[in-house]
């Protein structure tokens, strides 16, 4: 592992357990979060906006992986998502620098691209969607994620810490696994039939901490496919009455219900490979 000690927001979290599950056996995990644990690793109870509390509790580390986060607009204001999420991140970044951290990888996510909540004549502009498709954040979730994402790359040209910054697809947890299938027959499916297992997440997270010579850069993490189990673009059509720009048309040659977002730009620089499809987890047992 290239860094000794890794410190965890949100590592008390579901993506967070499945993060320093994997960094347990490599490196020395403590967690900053405020929802206590199971006592595995060193615990410090840090709210990601109190700066001071977060530079005491990254102290003596190498790096940090930042996943604390208001997750979804759902849970609980706009103005609350959007002012914690920025502030946070902000904080993180800053306290990181003052504690002589090296490396942050941050989580950001795909609707900073605003394809989830897009307005009907709005859709990809090319396929399959990359790191350099133009954003288009719409509400506050993915505004802060974009404003997040900015942060993170004003605290790079300060010249004191790389950064790498993870947008993940929809995580599907297991109590989402019964509704799958629906979600997968939906044309109107909210998240476009993207989504990921928090194992590639987590895994994606681990590869971007260990890439050598990073000073920035963003990465999309999603299945290879959609929940889709009838063609992408035939669903794409009847979604949006055209079919976007094909810029490798040869990804639904090989596989007709391949991802509407890319994942090659990670596949190339980190090594990364999604393993677990939705199929495993319809297999899992309950």
């Amino acid at each position: 592992m290239k860094f000794d000690k890794v410190a965890i927001t949100g590592g008390n979290g579901r993506l967070g357990r499945h993060v320093a599950g994997q960094l347990a056996s490599r490196c020395e995990v403590s967690i900053v979060d405020l929802a206590e644990g199971d006592g595995g690793a060193p615990f410090h109870q840090v709210d990601i906006t109190d700066l001071d509390g977060l530079t005491g509790a990254f102290a003596g580390h190498d790096a940090v992986i930042h996943l604390a986060a208001i997750p979804n607009p759902r849970t609980t204001t706009q103005e609350n998502t959007f002012v914690t999420n920025v502030h946070g991140s902000w904080a993180v970044l800053a306290a990181a620098e003052e504690a002589g951290v090296k490396r942050v990888v941050v989580a950001s996510s795909d609707s900073t691209i605003g394809l989830n909540h897009n307005p009907p004549d709005w859709g990809p502009q090319y396929l399959p969607v990359d790191e350099a498709h133009p954003l288009r954040p719409i509400e506050a979730y993915s505004l802060s994620k974009h404003v997040t994402e900015s942060i993170c790359r004003s605290f790079v040209d300060r010249g004191a810490l790389e950064v790498q910054v993870i947008r993940p697809s929809h995580i599907v947890f297991p109590p989402e696994y019964p509704e799958l299938r629906e979600r997968g027959d939906d044309v109107e499916n909210y998240h476009v039939w993207c989504y990921v297992a928090p194992e590639d997440v987590a895994s994606g997270f681990v590869l971007a901490l260990e890439r050598e010579d990073a000073p920035f850069d963003t990465f999309i993490l999603v299945a290879d496919d959609g929940l889709n189990v009838r063609p992408t673009l035939e669903m794409l059509d009847e979604r949006l009455g055209h079919i976007p720009k094909l810029a490798k048309p040869e990804k639904y040659d090989r596989l007709s219900t391949a991802s509407i977002l890319d994942n090659d730009h990670a596949r190339d620089m980190l090594g990364w490979r999604p393993k677990i499809t939705w199929r495993d987890m319809l297999k899992a047992p309950d």
